[in-house]
């Protein structure tokens, strides 16, 4: 799928994209990406299928002339080795294919060639015939229509954001998916409301849609937009929906996601229309996506604990359009995503050995998500136009201490109009609190990340700061940094190398540009050698961290377009004179800032205007050449062998050829970084099962220990769970109330109770938390209750409690070695036993850590919550906290690993 342009490092003339390539008229407005077209890829030699969604037939053989009609039928058809070929045309479905092949005979889905074959999950009749689709609105504001129809339960899954997200059907671009009626109705341009996310002040965010929950009606609103400093970038087309094709997503389930698939090749393919993201690919091992365009939902794609992706010649869009400023996503739509790999948490189970390469992430709110991904490699990429983070490389900690991100070489991309291009933060998830000695602390991250031979382009504005009102400033002048963070977390260890970083913002504080040594407190490192760092305007930042702080920098070039006054030719005079140069030379011996230039970098063409082409190369006299300082032979680069002499500075040594990026450069044969990970026998992983009532705080830890130790974990969120099906499952867990989730159902009755006993004596292993005894409050299930822990439990009088570790020899207890306090107990609730074991407990009977037998199978008791124990994201935290929390964790790891 060659849906771009070639877009290289040398030339970069800004208004190449404008038109998108593409001259048909568009009766909204012309695409500033270029549409996906068809790929002409030669079909593969073996055997093949056929698809064609709408001569197709499912009652067929899948033949080239007798094809299926439906992706969902034709993947519970593929083997190993086969080819799925879909014919031109849309695919309205939600698929979920669960696919093996092997490394030797994967399988392959793709789209005949020189036929775009599109995925699509929304609503049909809104693009099929928009005509028919919708009506004037009754009492709407002007130009209001509704759908014809009504749409029941749209808002499902959707929480209180956006329950609707959409596309203009001819140019692609997306519509503003509204939060509020009122912000649809709007004919306020300006942000001038008090609340960014209140409901009493309303603002129009352009073109849009919107769900009514009480009615079951979508309304279209196509207003114009009027933003003097939007220019040409304002919306002036077609206002009546019932005159254009839309897309209209309502669902949450995609049109395509992979789970429990192994060697599966995705190629040439288009997908769009979901409120989610538009591919999920969910634990699945060595997955391939060459050619694909997606069109997001809250993400354009999504990856969850998957082990070995591959993608190249792909281009992902998010919710920007050209109209649409940071506020209107992240205050009254959804704060979305380019490339979501990262939850705020580590799951167990999480993404390893990603290769990112010759693809493009664009026009979004927030870009690509990837902290949590161990082993990435990110290069020949595009990432541009994104209003807040665009690249998140935080690596989490996990409820058991261990941080999995890192190991990340970032290099040989453009990254330009990001508001922070590296950022960092804890979010939902935390930051452990590590013990460096005397008396120092700091959060833990994860390997790293090396960043090196890129072009950042920073110089076009981004639409953060949206106008106030008619005699507010109405030019848009926000420019983008390198690096911020949310929250002061402890950035990752990164290594910034051999880029070219035209920045656009004076730096308030810091060293060069804004973000460069950022972070650097809390126990990160950063290398800073041998870049250009030239602003458009402003002077360059001098000021230094710390010399106590893990940094170095040397044989940068510095440099200002138009400086507010001659910029010193030893701007570090006063620096290298202090006895902080000397004391910097304990780090690095040479000194901090010893090679640095102060010079015009001289690059064949570098206008202050963005509008105008550049030619990054370095010119003849520059400054840059053979300037820069040895880089350590263990730091990756593929230019190195190339640069003759001393090294050059900045992204492009002389004499090297210049790298084309993007979806669109030619069709890479190079061999990826990583092997092919190793296949997973899915259907014979144990399978457990967490069934979530509310509150369910300790579900998380559970799933977590369970993936790290090679389960598939199953959920089952606020419904009563069938017990019949128990036997699915080698473990179980109950975990919050029933009753407060407001399930009808809240206790086994005499029919559950037969299969909860046939499931322990069969071998199974049953988990409930504290309070989780209501699970037996029927008769039947009272007399299983005291088959378990003894029926004289009723009896027990033990008013107060003194909890104490009965067995701590016991195997499940040798984290507590030593101890004799454990305040984290005065949260429980116990359950009153006279038989099985107490491992946890009160003399008179009173156990919070419990083991019951019963057949081949066990019963076991979690009174109390670790999860209680868990330090605050943000919160001040210690060194003792962080103990007390392994302490219990190490138990439950334990207690869900050794058998009976």
């Amino acid at each position: 799928m060659r849906s771009l342009p070639l877009i290289n490092l040398l030339l970069f003339p800004a208004w190449l994209l404008a038109e998108g390539g593409n001259s048909a008229p568009f009766r909204s407005h012309a695409p500033t990406r270029p549409l996906p077209v068809a790929s002409s890829r030669p079909l593969l030699a073996g055997p093949a299928y056929y698809v064609h969604p709408t001569s197709g037939d499912d009652g067929a053989t899948g033949s080239q002339d007798k094809p299926w009609r439906t992706l969902s039928h034709a993947v519970t058809k593929l083997q190993a080795g086969d080819t799925l070929v879909l014919r031109t045309g849309i695919y309205y479905e939600h698929v979920v294919a669960s696919l093996t092949g092997t490394a030797e005979k994967p399988i392959t889905i793709r789209a005949y060639p020189n036929e775009l074959a599109i995925l699509d999950g929304g609503l049909r009749e809104f693009f099929d015939q928009p005509a028919m689709a919708w009506e004037t609105c009754p009492g709407g504001a002007a130009g209001e229509f509704q759908s014809t129809k009504t749409y029941a339960g749209l808002d499902k899954d959707a929480g209180e954001g956006p329950a609707v997200f959409g596309n203009f059907g001819d140019s692609w671009l997306p519509l503003q998916a509204y939060r509020f009626h009122g912000d649809l109705r709007s004919d306020n341009p300006w942000w001038n409301i008090e609340s960014k996310v209140g409901k009493e002040e309303f603002v129009s965010c352009g073109p849009g849609i919107f769900y009514d929950r009480a009615t079951g009606r979508i309304h279209c609103r196509l207003v114009h937009t009027k933003l003097p400093g939007l220019g040409d970038d304002n919306y002036r087309g077609e206002t009546d929906p019932r005159k254009l094709p839309l897309v209209i997503a309502g669902s949450d389930q995609p049109p395509l996601r992979l789970e429990h698939s192994q060697n599966v090749r995705l190629w040439d393919l288009i997908l769009r229309g979901s409120r989610t993201p538009s591919l999920q690919v969910r634990d699945c091992r060595n997955v391939e996506l060459d050619g694909l365009s997606a069109y997001g939902g809250n993400a354009a794609m999504q990856v969850h604990d998957t082990h070995g992706l591959r993608m190249q010649h792909c281009a992902l869009r998010g919710l920007g359009a050209p109209w649409t400023f940071r506020g209107m996503l992240k205050y009254r739509s959804v704060e979305g995503k380019i490339f979501a790999a990262s939850p705020w948490d580590p799951t167990g189970n999480d993404n390893r050995d990603f290769e990112i390469r010759y693809c493009e992430f664009t026009d979004s709110c927030d870009g690509v998500f990837v902290g949590n991904v161990r082993g990435l490699r990110f290069h020949h990429n595009l990432i541009e136009n994104v209003t807040d983070d665009g690249m998140f490389l935080t690596a989490g900690t996990g409820y058991d201490g261990a941080t999995h991100g890192g190991d990340m070489h970032i290099y040989q991309n453009r990254f330009a109009r990001i508001l922070t291009c590296f950022a960092f933060g804890v979010g939902h998830g935390r930051q452990k609190v590590l013990d460096f000695g005397n008396g120092v602390t700091g959060k833990q991250t994860g390997s790293g990340a090396y960043i090196f031979r890129n072009v950042f382009d920073l110089r076009r504005p981004v639409w953060y700061g949206w106008p106030s009102g008619p005699d507010a400033p109405q030019e848009l002048t926000d420019r983008g940094r390198f690096a911020g963070d949310h929250g002061s977390p402890a950035w990752e260890p990164i290594w910034i190398y051999h880029n070219t970083i035209l920045a656009g913002n004076t730096p308030r504080y810091g060293y060069g540009a804004d973000g460069l040594n950022g972070g650097l407190a809390r126990g990160t490192s950063r290398r800073i050698f041998n870049n250009i760092i030239c602003l458009t305007s402003g002077m360059p930042g001098s000021t230094l961290p710390a010399t106590t702080t893990d940094f170095a920098a040397d044989g940068n070039l510095l440099w200002s377009l138009e400086p507010p006054s001659e910029i010193p030719a030893d701007l570090f005079r006063k620096f290298r004179a202090s006895p902080e140069f000397a004391a910097s030379q304990a780090h690095y011996p040479p000194g901090w800032t010893t090679h640095d230039v102060v010079a015009d970098p001289r690059l064949e063409k570098l206008p202050a205007d963005w509008r105008e082409p550049t030619d990054l190369r370095l010119g003849k006299g520059s400054a840059a050449i053979d300037a820069g300082v040895p880089i350590p032979a263990a730091w990756p680069d593929p230019l190195r062998a190339t640069d003759a002499g001393k090294p050059d500075l900045g992204a492009i040594s002389v004499g090297t050829t210049i790298a084309a990026i993007g979806g669109n450069a030619p069709r890479s044969t190079e061999p990826w970084h990583f092997a092919p990970q190793p296949s997973t026998n899915f259907a014979t992983q144990p399978k457990a099962l967490i069934v979530e009532g509310y509150p369910a705080f300790e579900a998380p830890i559970f799933a977590y220990l369970l993936r790290k130790a090679g389960y598939h974990v199953e959920t089952s969120e606020r419904v009563w769970f069938d017990a019949a099906k128990l036997g699915n499952y080698k473990l179980v867990i109950y975990d919050g109330s029933l009753a407060r989730a407001k399930v009808e159902k809240t206790a086994f009755n005499a029919a559950d109770i037969a299969h909860v006993r046939g499931f322990l004596e069969s071998g199974g292993t049953l988990i409930v938390t504290r309070e989780r005894a209501d699970l037996f409050a029927a008769p039947e299930g009272r007399k299983l209750l005291d088959d378990l822990v003894g029926s004289a439990s009723a009896n027990i009088r033990d008013n107060l409690p003194q909890f104490r570790v009965r067995k701590p020899n016991h195997p499940w207890l040798q984290s507590l070695a030593g101890q004799t306090e454990f305040p984290w107990l005065a949260n429980g609730g116990p359950l009153r036993c006279t038989q099985g074991e107490s491992l946890i407990g009160s003399e008179k009977g009173s156990s919070l850590l419990h083991r019951a037998p019963l057949g081949r199978g066990q019963f076991l008791y979690l009174g109390w919550s670790p999860a209680a124990s868990i330090p605050g994201g943000r919160l001040k935290t210690s060194v003792e906290m962080e103990k007390t929390l392994d302490d219990q964790v190490a138990i439950v790891r334990a207690m869900l690993m050794v058998e009976k």
